[in-house]
C-alpha cells in the first residue's frame, strides 16, 4: 500500500521540479532576441560619441550568438562567454588577440575597459546600451545589421 502512494507521488514531486527548472523567463527571451545575431557598433564610449564608418576594421563592435560573444575594440579581436538573466549580463572569460597596433586614440583600452564594467544591458532593434553597477550607461551601440 505504501509503495503504491510512494511511487506516484515521487514521480509527480520529480515533473514538477523537472518542469520548474526548464520554464523560460519570457523577457529574458525577448530581451535575447533583440541582442543576439545582430552587429552592434560602438556609438560611444563612456559618454564621449564616436562616429566611424562601420564598414572599417578598426571600429569597436561586439556580437552575441547563443553562447558565445566575440567582437573588436578597435584593434584586437576578442571572443568569449555570457550569461543573461532578465537584463543582467556577464561577460565571462573573454581573451583577445595581441597584435601590435598604431591607433592614435585610447579607444580599445577605453572599450575594453568599459566591457568589464557592465552588469546589464538595454537593447532594442536599433540601439544597445551596457550599464554599469551604478546605473551608468559605459557603452552604447548601433546596429548596423
Amino acid at each position: 500500500m505504501l509503495k503504491s502512494i510512494l511511487i506516484p507521488s515521487c514521480a509527480i514531486l520529480t515533473l514538477g521540479i523537472v518542469g520548474c527548472a526548464t520554464t523560460t523567463n519570457p523577457s529574458t527571451e525577448r530581451n535575447l532576441n533583440e541582442l543576439q545575431n545582430k552587429n552592434w557598433v560602438v556609438s560611444e564610449v563612456y559618454g564621449v560619441a564616436l562616429s566611424a564608418d562601420p564598414t572599417q576594421s578598426d571600429v569597436p563592435s561586439i556580437q552575441f550568438d547563443n553562447e558565445r560573444v566575440s567582437g573588436s575594440d578597435g584593434c584586437n579581436r576578442f571572443m568569449g562567454g555570457y550569461a543573461v538573466k532578465g537584463t543582467k549580463i556577464q561577460l565571462s572569460n573573454l581573451a583577445s588577440t595581441q597584435k601590435a597596433c598604431l591607433n592614435a586614440t585610447d579607444i580599445p583600452q577605453k572599450f575594453i575597459q568599459a566591457l568589464g564594467e557592465v552588469t546589464t544591458y538595454d537593447a532594442s532593434k536599433k540601439e544597445l546600451k551596457f550599464i554599469d553597477a551604478n546605473n551608468k550607461t559605459v557603452l552604447k551601440f548601433k546596429n548596423v545589421k
